[in-house]
Order: C-alpha cells, then sequence, then structure tokens
C-alpha cells in the first residue's frame, strides 16, 4: 500500500544514498591520510599534481561534462517537484450497483473527497472536537484512511481514538462497503501530537 507522503520513501532512500557516499568517501579519505593506502594504491601519491600543468581533453569530454550536469539538474528538479505531493491523488469510485425488486438500481458514483468530507463533518460533531480532516486515497475496496482531528485542550485522546475506531471508521466502512481495515490517525491537543494507526 501506497504511503500517504510519497516523497519520504524517496528522500529516505537517496539521504540513505548520499550517507554511503559521504562515509565511503570519509573512510577514503581517514585511511588515504594515515598512509594505509600508499602500499595498495601507489599511484596516489601526494606530491603528484591530480592534473598535468596544461591538460588536454578529448573533444567529446565537454559533450559528456554537459549530458551529465542536465541530468543531474533534471533529478534534482524531480526530487523538488515530489516534495509537493504529500499524498496520492483522490478519485471517484463507482459503488456496487444496489438491487430493487430483482433489477439493477443503476449505478452510483461519488468522490473520494466527498466520503472524506462527510467523515471529517461526523468526526467534528464529537464532544470535544474543533477540526477534523480527511482524506480517502487509492481502490475503492481498500483505500487509505488519512484522519487529522485537533481536540479541545483537555480532552481525553483515548477515549476520542476509541470513539473514532468504534464509530466513525466503523459508519463509513458500512456506508461505502469499502474493506480498508485501518487508519492513519493524528491527534493534535493544543502543542501535543500524537500519531497512531487505528482499526
Amino acid at each position: 500500500m501506497a504511503s500517504a507522503n510519497p516523497p519520504a520513501r524517496l528522500n529516505r532512500t537517496l539521504l540513505f544514498l548520499i550517507g554511503l557516499v559521504l562515509l565511503a568517501a570519509g573512510v577514503f579519505g581517514l585511511l588515504f591520510g594515515l598512509g594505509v593506502l600508499r602500499p595498495v594504491l601507489p599511484m596516489l601519491d601526494p606530491s603528484v599534481p591530480l592534473l598535468p600543468a596544461n591538460p588536454v581533453f578529448d573533444a567529446w569530454v565537454p559533450w559528456v561534462v554537459v549530458v551529465a550536469a542536465v541530468v543531474v539538474g533534471l533529478l534534482a528538479l524531480r526530487w523538488l517537484l515530489a516534495q509537493a505531493r504529500r499524498r496520492p491523488r483522490t478519485s471517484s469510485w463507482t459503488l456496487p450497483s444496489a438491487q430493487v425488486a430483482g433489477r439493477d438500481a443503476g449505478v452510483t458514483r461519488i468522490h473520494s473527497d466527498d466520503a472524506a468530507d462527510a467523515l471529517a463533518a461526523d468526526i467534528e460533531g464529537y464532544e470535544g472536537v474543533q477540526r477534523a480532516a480527511a482524506a480517502l486515497v487509492g481502490d475503492r475496496r481498500r483505500p487509505q484512511i488519512h484522519l487529522e482531528v485537533t481536540a479541545d485542550d483537555g480532552a481525553d485522546l483515548t477515549a476520542l481514538r476509541a470513539r473514532i475506531t468504534d464509530h466513525a471508521l466503523p459508519r463509513l466502512r458500512s456506508a461505502l462497503d469499502i474493506g480498508s481495515d485501518h487508519a492513519d490517525l493524528v491527534l493534535r491537543l493544543a502543542e501535543e501530537k500524537q500519531r497512531s494507526r487505528v482499526g
């Protein structure tokens, strides 16, 4: 199941790879500075310059550098654009057709944003809740449910979490005939923030 925050996995992967490269470079520099690598790599003599005084490159070298720079720039741009997409897009769902007198009563379509708004409105009706925001993303049969609820100062977050789990989510699942068995829930109380998985 996709994450509610798609850039997170990309960020973790890139930061892990960058960390490995920096760690390898640091270990190499340390070993080289201590002289451990000189017997293994005699061509790495600190007294020898890396480049000759008047280096001469083949004609294709600048083009390779330009292409590499463009590729790196495009990858960096892709990374930046990914940061703006915090969750998968919502979509329209087709609900199962009802049977009336043995005949198909037609097709019901609902946008997942409308279902999420109804869930948020339901939770906002609970005592002690100031605001609620919801998002339903993914496949209709097993959507990802994301909730952010801000409660009054002094509210019982444990009781609120239990009511959401036992009342709001079952009502949503029953109304839409969906099979999602969990939800990501963020409960906010004043300056505190609790994250939990419910369902």
